[in-house]
């Protein structure tokens, strides 16, 4: 299985503050009421059906293959690319977008072991996610009974930024970039980074070399070096990594932070969700 921020397997934590905050209780019943595993399961495997049909009009010559249940084809596959996975298609193209989703999907079909991502992992799943939940919310608001068939939660919608604050690790293939949501706490630690590299770079230089100058002291993984610099993905690169640690590697999660922290006292989960809890704004929560 691919090893989050948390895991994705897990939807009934009860944080230790909700009993005196009915706000963050509010919160965390919608967290309760998400599928993790299925959001991130349902946005990949839409992602693996869709390029999977593109690249199959590709090969057929821009014609609808034989036995083609899809009823609408773009005339430009490569701006429907770009459009339909912004993040991807900036960095690596149909083919190895295609190889990475088959391994990820094997990883989370897999209870025996736990696999780390990396960058283009991130990236994949981001966008695959964002486009799942997308259809999903849709549904919810103009077809209800179609909407069950994916499932992605209780019948609420699904707030996507919300769901990659809690649960993806970093945005680092974001560095250099303008992102597309605030994602307020993820985003300040590429803020620190860019600031680095500002700090580092003539205005006429390329900011990589700065960026692989840093990398070591703000622990930047080697994948996000390689898929900024637009390096051709390697064999070794398409599968996740194995994790040693299997079912302990979220462990640290349940350890009590110690004092000298605003949140002493509590577990990191907590303090992981209190902290995205203050920072993402769900109003169709607040209307419940």
């Amino acid at each position: 299985m691919l090893i989050f921020s948390k895991d994705i397997y897990k939807r009934d934590h009860v944080h230790s503050l909700e009993k005196d905050d009915p706000e963050l209780m509010k919160y965390m019943e919608y967290q309760r009421n998400l599928f993790p595993y299925t959001i991130v399961r349902a946005g990949l495997d839409l992602a693996y059906k869709e390029i999977d049909d593109m690249l199959n009009y590709v090969d057929a010559g821009n014609k609808p293959p034989p036995g083609s249940q899809r009823q609408d084809y773009p005339e430009d596959v490569s701006g429907w690319y770009k459009t339909r996975f912004p993040w991807t298609s900036a960095f690596t193209s149909m083919e190895d977008m295609h190889n990475l989703m088959v391994n990820m999907i094997k990883c989370m079909d897999s209870f025996r072991t736990h696999e780390n991502c990396v960058a283009w992992h991130w990236m994949v799943a981001y966008d695959a996610v964002h486009n799942v939940v997308n259809v999903y919310n849709g549904l919810l608001k103009e077809s209800p009974e179609n909407a069950r068939d994916l499932k992605l939660s209780r019948d609420i919608e699904v707030d996507f930024e919300d769901f990659i604050n809690n649960y993806w690790p970093n945005l680092q293939f974001m560095l250099l970039s303008k992102p597309d949501y605030p994602h307020t706490r993820l985003i300040e630690k590429n803020n620190k980074i860019e600031e680095a590299i500002q700090q580092r770079t003539p205005p006429e230089n390329s900011p990589i070399p700065a960026l692989e100058g840093i990398a070591d002291s703000f622990e930047i993984d080697q994948s996000v070096l390689s898929l900024l610099r637009h390096d051709a993905i390697e064999s070794q690169t398409l599968a996740p990594i194995t994790n040693s640690n299997g079912p302990r590697v979220y462990d640290s999660l349940y350890e009590i932070i110690p004092d000298g922290s605003p949140y002493a006292g509590i577990t990191v989960v907590d303090a992981e969700y209190s902290m995205n809890f203050k920072t993402v704004s769900l109003p169709f929560i607040n209307e419940s």
